[in-house]
């Protein structure tokens, strides 16, 4: 039986050759070079079509959350600064599956290697804007506590809730997924590509912090019902 969100896709032995040796020295992972392959491939066939799939899928509302977020001036002046992520399955480099617990015991197992490790991911389709993450770090390095809590979706073993928390020690974002030089996190996932790379430490479960206690801060929504609509999975929050 097919797994969930996979394809089996018939090509010549030499294309395949030549895809698996092309994807390997540009160091990006067959998953996003498949993913921008179906995406071009449709807006070539029927740019209309497309379109009107793209704003059935992406859920309109979505969209519009993560616009406002990114276009947001909104300042960092609060004590404690919040950003928001929502994990569901992630697969490590051999396509094994791990719910959001399981992640997140592998970023806590990595971090006591070294006393911190990088999180990395591609939920923002443009990374980060580069003057969000010059305020971040300019914040850290100022002394201000940056946490980055994670939520769980039902799907992925979690409850729609916040689960675990963490201390942000640095940002780095690039408008196309990069490769991290170092293997400074899970070996799980060495070689990923991202767009957002997070620096954290002090990774632990969260049983106090809830989503109805937080707001969207650009929009002021509130953060358990967006996210009982999946309406929202990475972004900067605050508490009410």
């Amino acid at each position: 039986m097919p797994r969930k969100n996979y394809m089996t896709i018939n090509a010549h032995e030499t294309v395949q050759q030549m895809f698996d040796e092309f994807v390997s020295r540009r160091k990006v992972q067959k998953t996003v070079a498949l993913n921008d392959m179906l995406e071009m491939y449709m807006l070539a066939k029927d740019e209309d079509l497309y379109m009107e799939l793209k704003r059935k899928y992406l859920n309109i509302e979505s969209v519009k959350q993560m616009l406002s977020d990114r276009d947001s001036d909104s300042s960092l002046e609060s004590e404690e600064l919040f950003i928001f992520i929502k994990l569901s399955f992630s697969y490590d480099n051999h396509d094994n599956e791990y719910d959001g617990h399981e992640t997140m015991q592998a970023y806590i197992s990595d971090e006591a290697i070294r006393g911190y490790t990088w999180f990395s991911t591609q939920a923002l389709y443009y990374g980060m804007s580069q003057k969000r993450v010059d305020e971040y770090n300019k914040a850290i390095k100022s002394g201000k506590k940056v946490t980055l809590i994670f939520a769980i979706g039902e799907k992925a073993g979690g409850e729609n809730d916040i689960a675990y928390k963490a201390d942000v020690m640095e940002i780095i974002s690039f408008k196309q997924p990069e490769t991290l030089p170092s293997n400074e996190y899970p070996s799980l996932w060495h070689g990923e590509s991202a767009r957002i790379w997070i620096k954290l430490k002090n990774i632990q479960e969260e049983n106090t912090l809830t989503a109805r206690l937080f707001e969207v801060t650009s929009t002021g929504a509130d953060l358990q019902q967006v996210i009982n609509k999946s309406q929202y999975h990475f972004g900067y929050v605050n508490l009410k």
